[in-house]
């Protein structure tokens, strides 16, 4: 099974594109567990045990467990054995490396965490992103428009196209274009020009990209640039302040599929002392119920 047809099959089954992010805080496990590592992954646990009918993936960040030390590894390989076999792992670690470096992070994630999927860096290029791409069966969500406020600062910037289709423009007899129309077919986003890139990286079907909920207009244009069949990883839909509906409404294919809404904090610590995961849950089923309700509005509009 691919990962997409395991993502897909995961979906239908909980009627739901919500995806969990397990991004445990020691300070922040409920009272009772213990402010310690062993809290940790009985807190996971018991994420798990609340959503999993209403997910259609779980997203652990790596870097919550790997500050841990040797426990943190433990403890995230018993996280991801946890989640029923049925739902996707997306590992969220954007690795980036040269290609025998990044073959030793595909490695770890897929046959020693055991992820079905990870976020990685394509900052190095396509042999940076090869050693994951090779794992047939498992997906590759690739770094295209990240949520944190300062991402314009390189995923938006302009760049020049290595071949662009505008040598024609530079004829004497195209003296009557303007330079503004040379521009705009000489250059790219970067974000889009990555976007653009998935058909060259995506030989095996198991290409993804990450979009961030927060640049809403961006995120529409990156659906339109992939097409229909290119799940895309969209998180800042909560605590970053992106808005849910439009990002299910623009992120999502025709069909109102293949946009994985992540949401970690207002989930996650929704729920407090002994009865923590009655509040989990309710929340979980609030941000499930909005998504479907927006997913119902898109494919109503769309008949």
């Amino acid at each position: 099974m691919t990962f997409v047809e395991k993502l897909l099959g995961a979906a239908r089954k909980s009627q739901s594109w919500l995806c969990v992010g397990l991004d445990p805080d020691i300070s922040r496990i409920p009272e009772g567990l213990g402010h310690n590592v062993d809290g940790i992954l009985k807190f996971n646990l018991g994420v798990i045990e609340s959503t999993s009918d209403l997910v259609c993936a779980y997203k652990p960040n790596s870097a919550f467990y790997e500050c841990l030390g040797t426990k943190g590894w433990e403890i995230l390989i018993e996280t991801v054995k946890a989640v029923p076999d049925d739902i996707p792992v997306i590992l969220d670690f954007k690795r980036g490396d040269i290609g025998n470096t990044a073959a030793m992070y595909a490695r770890a994630a897929f046959e020693i965490v055991g992820a079905d999927a990870v976020t990685v860096n394509p900052l190095l290029g396509t042999d940076s992103l090869r050693p994951f791409l090779d794992y047939k069966d498992r997906g590759i969500f690739i770094l295209c428009l990240t949520s944190n406020p300062s991402s314009s600062e390189f995923q938006k910037k302009i760049v020049m196209l290595d071949n662009p289709p505008s040598v024609e423009r530079m004829t004497p007899k195209a003296k009557a274009k303007t330079f503004a129309e040379f521009f705009n077919v000489s250059t790219s986003e970067l974000y889009l020009l990555i976007a653009s890139s998935v058909p060259q990286w995506n030989q095996n079907g198991n290409v993804g990209l990450v979009v961030g909920a927060t640049a809403a207009d961006e995120l529409g244009a990156v659906r339109k640039t992939v097409g229909d069949a290119i799940p895309i990883l969209i998180p800042g839909a909560g605590a970053q302040g992106g808005d849910l509906e439009t990002s299910v409404d623009v992120g999502s294919n025709a069909s109102a599929e293949m946009a994985i809404i992540n949401l970690s904090r207002g989930i996650i610590y929704a729920g407090e002392g002994t009865d923590f995961q009655e509040g989990i849950r309710a929340a979980a089923l609030q941000y499930r119920d909005r998504i479907k309700a927006a997913i119902d509005k898109k494919v109503g509009f769309s008949s």
